[in-house]
């Protein structure tokens, strides 16, 4: 008769080579990272890129599922606007041109207005359905979802919650939120909101350790997401890797927003210049793709984006906020 310590080992050992996974359940996961995430934003789209490089053909960008990209610029850059487009072109119904998919938008500095989403999914509609225009426009703003977060903790929470709902709600054999509509897009705007008031926490003076639950798929994240001392860098890896979570479990592409102090620019970014070095490292990681927003004249509704992440030199694309797009200029 084998004794209790035995019976934990081949406990131990029978859940260790248990697989994680069917064959069917791997190509499914897969299959789901492919899918090419819609947004509608120019410095995107391949026609808008070609035709403010003049024609010449360029290779294509893809946000893909569990792929982050960083919309930065100054306050005027109209980044929150990007993110709305971006959310219209994901809620609508496809027969409106957009995804018809749910998204989830944490919103971080109060800045978000929900009638202008109103607004843009309204014009849509009107233009491409004429009847039942209540009913669509009902209907997309089921599929968005509007979470605010006072703080990085808050964020952190909300990351977590999405991922434990999830997970259950794929144990009760459903995808997604709504229904069997999966979530597509997961907007944070923005993720520098609170970096100054974590930066001058002085970790050294509290003694309280601050509890973000736990993973455990590696002993770095237990680390890191049971008890950490509150400072920067704990609180950034935190997001992180909750955020990383929670993008490959729901199959979900993500676009930040980040706020930056730059000088006005022409056509270019100042040089010797390092985007990414002010955030902490464990942020860098995760981010795929990056581009900045400028407004070479405060006076005219013109806007331009130019790439840091990957770098594409002399590739500038222009474009003006409409009533319901933005809309590339030559």
């Amino acid at each position: 008769m084998e004794s209790a310590e035995e019976e934990e080992v081949r406990k131990k050992l029978a859940e260790f080579v248990a697989a994680d996974e069917t064959c069917e359940d791997l190509l499914a996961r897969l299959a789901g990272t492919q899918v090419e995430v819609r947004t509608s934003l120019p410095f995107l789209d391949a026609g808008a890129r070609e035709r403010a490089a003049g024609g010449r053909r360029l290779g294509r960008l893809r946000v893909r599922a569990g792929q982050v990209l960083e919309i930065c610029g100054t306050n005027d850059t109209c980044k929150t606007e990007c993110l709305l487009q971006a959310a219209a072109t994901c809620v609508l119904p496809k027969a409106c041109g957009g995804c018809s998919s749910n998204v989830v938008f944490l919103e971080m500095k109060g800045g978000v207005d929900p009638l202008r989403l109103v607004q843009i999914l309204d014009t849509r509609i009107r233009q491409t359905q004429k009847s039942a225009g209540s009913r669509l426009l009902e209907e997309s703003l089921r599929r968005f979802e509007l979470v605010r977060c006072y703080n990085n903790l808050d964020l952190v929470c909300a990351l977590k919650v999405l991922s434990a709902r999830e997970e259950g709600e794929r144990g009760q054999g459903s995808e997604g939120g709504d229904g069997n509509t999966p979530c597509r897009l997961l907007l944070i705007d923005d993720i520098s909101a609170f970096y100054w008031i974590d930066k001058s926490f002085d970790a050294s003076q509290s003694a309280t350790q601050t509890s973000f639950g736990g993973l455990s798929s590696s002993r770095k994240e237990d680390k890191v997401l049971r008890t950490v001392s509150y400072n920067l860098q704990s609180v950034y890896e935190a997001i992180a890797l909750n955020l990383k979570k929670v993008a490959e479990s729901l199959g979900s592409a993500v676009i930040v927003t980040r706020n930056l102090h730059l000088p006005p620019q022409k056509g270019g970014l100042p040089e010797k210049l390092n985007l990414g070095a002010t955030l902490p490292k464990a942020w860098q990681d995760i981010v795929h793709y990056r581009v900045v927003l400028q407004r070479p004249d405060a006076k005219e509704n013109a806007f331009c984006a130019v790439w840091d992440t990957p770098k594409r030199p002399g590739e500038v694309v222009r474009f003006a906020v409409k009533d319901h797009i933005l809309e590339a200029l030559a």
